[in-house]
């Protein structure tokens, strides 16, 4: 199909909405990010004119940038912009906002380049499925990192399986990644499912339409003069990415001499590259065999490790790999003697933390990233890796001055693996690294690593840095301190540790760690009164999730409720075929917002957990209807847990807990439940002022509306849980309406309407009819089509 008849297509689809509001059908999401810029891009269900209302606080937008007319991509450019600066933005029309306006939709600009300003990375390979275990990786990073939300994010590709499609980018990448995407840039590296239907050598296809990427130098680093490899500059870190798939990788091409020139022209203490296919890996994919991953090996790591690269990102293969700190192993086969630079686990609470010399060519660290979402597979005995992992997850790699970090977070939150770089000598702050929310009263372990030095000094600040409290004024020898947190609750909680003797050797923790007087607490617990609905003839829909919902006429049963193992508290109808599906129903009343939720369960043989009618988690769940069954089956009495950060539906007041238990099919033999929920409510936290640094929790003290739950479709930790089929359960989270008649500038404390995954629904923006439609409908490129 030509692209004249595309736009045709396009534009006959959407006519049937040119009578009716504009909605946003795809973001808003942020692409380049600079220290004077940032362009947003979302998309509109017909053409429109798009503009950008933005400003330093979300009440006030007053700033405001247009896009050309009649787009239904729009990609708006914001510059003459301040560093290190948080702006708030709303997207719509010239007359109405169709997308914002709320504390959640921020960004950041970058630092001034070569500043030594801590930076957090999250790193996500192969993880385009649009399935559960996407869903729980997301959410356990969420979870790991607390307030100190990623600055940026880095996709090594296959992010839409199976093609590359346009819809399935829309439901497997910006749907999934939504609450993320409109706070945080994202830099992606295109995998070989994106060139199943994207070509490189004309920059066409859904990948290119998109990203924004630079191609002229805007970002940093040399111009390329292509989107499909690219580099970019953030604080004192130089990135590049390649293209493995689509782009000739040898030598003396076009990419590789760009490459060469792009290094040598950077100055910045840290170099990390990245792109789909892995120079080293022994999971679904094999470094020694496949001619991609040999040619990225022998023709490009010799030119990035002589300019000194320190870490190197890929995807492709379905595994986590993480290497020694090796160099220069180019042979194929690959071999480890010679190769491996420093033989310990490059853990500071282990053998140490691999060392460099800044700006040094010898070292760096290969980790393959490629268990995002799909499903993981392979020996994983590469001879240059010290671990290998086949559980889903992703990376949070932290850049300190000095000092690189990266840690593997599965899926179900545990970090299992953990590596760091230090460049040369000085002081660095290991633990608290920031994001952490310590307990008044408890006692945690502050770490630290000082070369050369005497004696060191350790001080805690309530207020972000602006006073200081000293906590020991010398320590000598010693490299760690058991602090007993203050009854001082804080949002803005740091640590500093400097040399003794020279105040200019000092280091504090990248983001702010949270200090609250609120410990867990077991809200509902295992073994606990529930109402039950048994006889699977009265309720055919989701109506009994409310918390309107009558239920003064169910029985009441104390778990564990269930029937045919014999350990059951409370035994539920056994009949013959199975009734397909048990519904439970439990209500609390809580003082406070939620801060940390954790679901525990046991469950025979699949279930679904509602919070006030939103679906939070489901294992083995295909419908939420009550009349069919699952389908799938589990082990007996299956455990599962959920973690929900701060976005959640829980709420001031009284709260129902709604949980569906299905049976596998009519012949099952047993059914089981069991429930417990730990809950650590919101602290009351002193008013301290918004820094405008870094990305905030947006679960405290943020205004409502438009407020998606990151944790739906929630990790499944059962093991041996029965396979993945879960689907994402909705957004069920409402904005204020927001309508405003022709002309009419609608409220910006809210999205208008309330659609899932972002999608703004239905304000007027004051058109009349769109006729010019079928003249200029279809999407404006950056400099035009490509």
């Amino acid at each position: 199909m030509t692209h004249a008849l595309k736009l045709f297509v396009f534009a006959i689809a959407m006519l049937p909405g040119v009578l009716a509001a504009q909605t946003v059908t795809r973001g808003p999401y942020l692409q380049q990010g600079t220290p004077d810029a940032t362009t947003i891009v979302w998309r509109t269900d017909v053409a429109t004119d798009g503009v950008v209302r933005y400003g330093t606080t979300a009440a006030n937008l007053a700033q405001s940038s247009a896009v050309s007319a009649n787009a239904g991509q729009h990609e708006v450019a914001l510059t003459g912009l301040a560093p290190a600066t948080r702006y708030y933005y709303a997207v719509g029309t010239p007359g109405a906002v169709l997308a914002g306006g709320t504390a959640e939709h921020y960004f950041v600009t970058a630092p001034t380049v070569g500043s030594r300003v801590p930076v957090r990375l999250w790193v996500v390979g192969d993880s385009g499925t649009g399935g559960s275990a996407q869903a729980a990786v997301r959410d356990a990073m969420i979870a790991h990192v607390g307030a100190a939300r990623p600055d940026l994010y880095l996709h090594v590709g296959d992010m839409a399986y199976s093609d590359g499609l346009d819809d399935e980018f829309q439901t497997k990448f910006f749907d999934v990644y939504q609450p993320i995407l409109r706070n945080t840039v994202v830099w992606p590296a295109m995998g070989n499912h994106e060139g199943h239907t994207s070509v490189s050598s004309t920059q066409t296809g859904p990948y290119y339409d998109a990203y924004v990427l630079p191609t002229n130098g805007a970002a940093g680093g040399l111009a390329s003069g292509t989107e499909a490899y690219y580099s970019y500059d953030w604080g004192n870190v130089h990135f590049i990415v390649l293209d493995s798939h689509d782009t000739p990788r040898d030598s003396t091409g076009t990419m590789a001499t760009w490459l060469t020139q792009d290094l040598a022209a950077t100055n910045q203490d840290w170099i990390i590259a990245y792109w789909h296919h892995p120079p080293y890996t022994k999971g679904s994919h094999d470094s020694d065999s496949e001619g991609r991953l040999v040619d990225m090996r022998e023709e490009i790591l010799p030119i990035l490790e002589a300019a000194g690269v320190d870490l190197v990102l890929g995807g492709h293969s379905h595994i986590y790999e993480r290497s020694y700190l090796v160099n220069q192993a180019y042979d194929t086969p690959t071999t480890a003697p010679g190769h491996i630079l420093d033989p310990g686990d490059g853990k500071v609470g282990g053998d140490g933390a691999y060392t460099k010399i800044l700006g040094g060519s010898e070292g760096a660290v290969y980790v393959v990233a490629g268990h995002g979402g799909t499903g993981n597979s392979g020996a994983g005995n590469h001879p240059l890796m010290y671990f290998s992992e086949l559980v889903n997850g992703s990376c949070v790699v932290d850049v300190d001055g000095d000092r690189l970090t990266l840690r593997n977070v599965t899926r179900d939150g545990v970090v299992s693996d953990e590596v760091t770089v230090l460049h040369g000598e000085g002081v660095f702050l290991l633990q608290p690294a920031g994001g952490e929310r310590l307990v008044s009263g408890d006692t945690t372990e502050v770490r630290w690593l000082a070369t050369n030095t005497r004696a060191v000094r350790l001080e805690f600040s309530a207020d972000d840095g602006a006073t200081w409290t000293v906590l020991q004024n010398e320590i000598v020898g010693a490299q760690s301190y058991m602090w007993a947190v203050p009854f001082e609750p804080t949002m803005y909680g740091r640590i500093r540790v400097t040399d003794a003797d020279d105040a200019t050797r000092t280091a504090m923790n990248g983001a702010p760690f949270v200090i609250t007087d609120q410990a867990p607490q077991i809200t509902i617990p295992y073994g606990g009164d529930w109402r039950y609905d048994d006889d699977g003839t009265t309720i055919t829909d989701d109506s009994w999730t409310l918390p309107n919902f009558v239920d003064a006429a169910w029985p009441t049963g104390k778990a564990q409720l269930g029937y045919g193992d014999g350990d059951e508290a409370t035994v539920l109808l056994d009949a013959d075929p199975n009734i397909p599906a048990v519904l439970f129903r439990h209500t609390i009343t809580l003082d406070r917002l939620v801060d940390q939720a954790t679901i525990d369960a046991l469950y025979d043989d699949a279930i679904g957990v509602f919070v006030n009618g939103e679906l939070v988690h489901m294992v083995n769940l295909d419908s939420t209807d009550p009349t069919t069954y699952a389908g799938s089956s589990s082990s007996d009495n299956s455990m599962t847990r959920a973690e929900l950060g701060p976005v959640n539906p829980f709420v001031v007041g009284e709260n129902t807990i709604a949980v569906i238990v299905k049976q596998a099919d009519g012949g099952s033999s047993d059914l089981s439940f069991d429930f417990q929920l730990t809950l650590t409510l919101v602290a009351n936290f002193p008013d301290i002022p918004d820094m405008g640094m870094g990305n905030p929790d947006v679960g405290m003290g943020s205004d409502g509306g438009d407020t998606p739950d990151a944790n739906t479709g929630g990790p499944d930790a059962s093991v041996g849980g029965g396979p993945d089929v879960a689907v994402n359960g909705p957004d069920s989270a409402t904005g204020d309406s927001g309508a405003g008649g022709p002309g009419q500038q609608p409220p910006l404390s809210g999205e208008p309407g309330g659609c899932s995954c972002g999608t703004a629904g239905g304000a007027s923006p004051g058109h009349g009819l769109l006729i010019a439609l079928l003249l200029v409908v279809g999407r404006r490129r950056r400099g035009g089509a490509k």
